[in-house]
């Protein structure tokens, strides 16, 4: 990616942030992490339904409801991630709504679900072949999804001139024709830090954000010492948590574009490069980087072992940190008072990339192949493609988003926050230290499209195996070279 790119993303990322901090509106959502005393001890808890979302089919079950009568509304069933996360709730409901009154003969059924279980229902029913959504959550890794069929091509059915360049990039797939995903939601990694537990132990943060790879060492090992992890990152229901810490590594080390080849699955492990980064957060693990509950901790409850037990010293996350994090506490939420830092990546010895951030995409949505309706699918998610919703998006959830808009003309008007719930800034702190840290570096966008078999080397490797000491350096590097994809 160009530098002239890089720039425009952060232009255009950044300078919608500062304006943009806002809090959510807290709509009834099922699934919940909560924070309690219990014997004189603060514990997480969580309701009876978050226990059974990796095995149940829907967080919150919307009744299926059956077509209408022919020369009725068109019923469009469209399936979404983030039941957990109400500020993109909000958003995508209102895109329903506003297309709905635009459109008086269809009608929107949106369905909430997490990820994990949203998946395995898009398998079983395309597999069966009915009971499938029209529009779904899609991520660039299920590229199974992609090359069984089951996206329609979207490359001539979005106005992509809407977009930043790469969010046409990040649905296309080498070896298949068209593009296959929808994005509003961009993220960048940060890397967050508890000022508080830092001035306790004594950590004094560098001038320019950013610790030595042999630093971030010492930063672990005097936070453990004090009965801290050293991260929050745990891996309870997700594959890539512990994947942070050594991908961030590697964009700072050699670049985001040859971190793109490792990323892929495109060249071997088996390099300097790679082992430098493997063996230190080998290292890091060794010396307590990650919790001891990192093998059972799912991404809701890391959140809070962060922001509000504050049993961590620090958390890699994306930008999506916001949507689990700014709402309402008795839902999960962090408190608008804790207010943490932000780091850049441990610069690493010899680093080519020491100014680079990683930039992507997050869950964006698809058309699968078997809808009825495809022309008033893609429909829909061209009407999301507007400007004023990647404003709306910046502005409720308090991430950045792929759609490029103008604040003074797309930014919603106060009456239009105040209808969604929203309390003007509550989160200024949040993009101001954003602004501090991160605006001035580079963004680097990478192809994230690789095999299924790398892929789940990757998670064997990464996630699992070296931050659980399951594997060596030297195991990990053969299991990933193993499956390179060809």
């Amino acid at each position: 990616m160009s530098r002239k790119l890089n720039l425009l993303i952060v232009a255009l990322v950044c300078f919608a942030m500062l304006l943009g901090a806002c809090a959510q509106p807290t709509p009834e959502v099922v699934i919940e992490t909560v924070v309690v005393e219990k014997e004189g001890e603060t514990v997480i808890e969580t309701v009876e339904v978050i226990k059974t979302v990796e095995v149940e089919k829907v967080v919150e079950v919307t009744p299926m409801p059956e077509e209408k009568p022919e020369g009725e509304k068109t019923l469009i069933v469209w399936w979404s991630h983030w039941a957990n996360e109400p500020s993109k709730r909000t958003v995508i409901e209102k895109i329903a709504a506003d297309y709905e009154a635009a459109n008086p003969d269809v009608d929107i059924v949106v369905t909430w679900w997490d990820k994990n279980p949203l998946r395995d229902a898009i398998r079983s029913t395309m597999t069966a072949g009915e009971g499938a959504p029209d529009i779904t959550t899609f991520d660039t890794s299920v590229i199974e999804w992609a090359e069984a069929g089951w996206l329609s091509d979207i490359s001539d059915t979005l106005p992509w001139d809407n977009f930043i360049d790469a969010a046409k990039k990040d649905g296309v797939y080498e070896g298949l024709d068209g593009a296959y995903k929808f994005n509003i939601g961009f993220k960048v990694d940060m890397l967050l830090y508890n000022k508080e537990i830092f001035e306790e132990l004594g950590i004094e943060v560098p001038e320019d954000f950013q610790f030595t790879q042999e630093e971030f060492i010492d930063v672990v090992k005097t936070c453990r010492a004090a009965g801290y992890a050293g991260v929050a990152d745990a891996i309870g229901n997700r594959p890539y948590p512990g994947r942070f810490p050594f991908e961030d590594a590697l964009v700072n080390l050699v670049g985001i574009d040859e971190f793109g080849k490792y990323f892929r699955g495109e060249q071997t492990w088996d390099t300097p490069e790679a082992r430098q980064v493997l063996e230190w957060v080998d290292t890091l693990a060794k010396e307590g980087l990650f919790p001891d509950s990192y093998a059972t901790m799912t991404i809701d409850e890391y959140h809070v072992y962060f922001n509000t037990l504050r049993k961590s010293c620090m958390l890699y996350n994306p930008t999506w940190y916001t949507g689990r994090a700014f709402k309402a506490e008795d839902e999960g939420g962090q408190s608008p008072d804790f207010h943490f830092g932000m780091l850049r990546y441990p610069e690493m010895d010899a680093a080519q990339g020491t100014n680079t951030l990683r930039g992507g995409f997050e869950s964006g949505y698809a058309v699968l192949s078997s809808t009825n309706h495809p022309d008033v699918a893609e429909d829909i998610l061209a009407f999301a493609a507007q400007p004023e919703y990647g404003a709306l998006w910046v502005a409720i959830t308090n991430s950045p988003t792929a759609i490029k808009y103008d604040m003074a003309s797309d930014w919603p008007s106060d009456e239009v926050l105040a209808e969604l719930g929203v309390e003007a800034g509550m989160w200024d702190w949040y993009w101001d230290e954003f602004n501090k840290v991160y605006t001035p570096m580079d963004v680097g966008v990478t192809n994230e499209g690789r095999c299924g078999e790398f892929n789940d080397a990757s998670v064997q490797a990464l996630n699992e195996g070296i931050p659980q000491q399951l594997l060596t350096v030297d195991e990990a590097i053969e299991l990933l070279d193993a499956n390179l994809c060809k």
